[in-house]
């Protein structure tokens, strides 16, 4: 199989995981991912070469290298899908300039529109017809890095960090 990977701020904060606790999102989805698996992504590159991998490994440390520290504020629901059976449930920071700044330093021509979220649950159980209620998350995130992901479908977790790129370090 080959390895697939992407570029995400990761999320480390007990305040999301006990709210995506509370919520029971295992009665309305089929995949619900634990703590240690949220991010936010920022661009998904799929398989590499390793002459790709070493070229976006040098392009994040220089990207990094530029930016600052900032915060996000959890501030709302986003889901993804029809309205009667959403297929991804996440939740979603408030507008926050320096976030959109970093996404167009690594993507700067995007296929598509760049809506920030962290997935908390995806695959809409077919048996349910009702949703998960309506609250409004908390917290924020201190955003100090990003990450190079690899993706390992098999394992736990599904997310396994190759590089870390703190920010504002040469």
């Amino acid at each position: 199989m080959q390895k697939h990977y992407f570029i995400a701020i990761p999320v480390a904060d007990e305040t999301l995981a006990r709210f995506a606790s509370s919520l029971k999102l295992g009665r309305y989805y089929k995949t619900v991912y634990e703590p240690d698996e949220y991010h936010l992504t920022l661009r998904f590159l799929g398989t590499l070469t390793e002459d790709e991998l070493r070229n976006w490994r040098r392009q994040l440390t220089e990207i990094a290298q530029l930016t600052s520290a900032f915060t996000l504020k959890l501030d709302h629901l986003e889901r993804f899908g029809l309205a009667e059976r959403p297929r991804v449930f996440a939740v979603g920071p408030a507008h926050e300039e320096k976030l959109f700044q970093l996404a167009r330093r690594i993507d700067p021509d995007p296929a598509k529109p760049f809506v920030p979220h962290i997935t908390l649950a995806k695959k809409w159980n077919q048996e349910v017809s009702l949703h998960p209620p309506e609250q409004t998350p908390g917290g924020s995130l201190n955003v100090k890095e990003i990450v190079l992901y690899q993706i390992c479908p098999d394992d736990q977790p599904r997310y396994q960090a190759d590089t870390r790129f703190p920010f504002g370090k040469k």
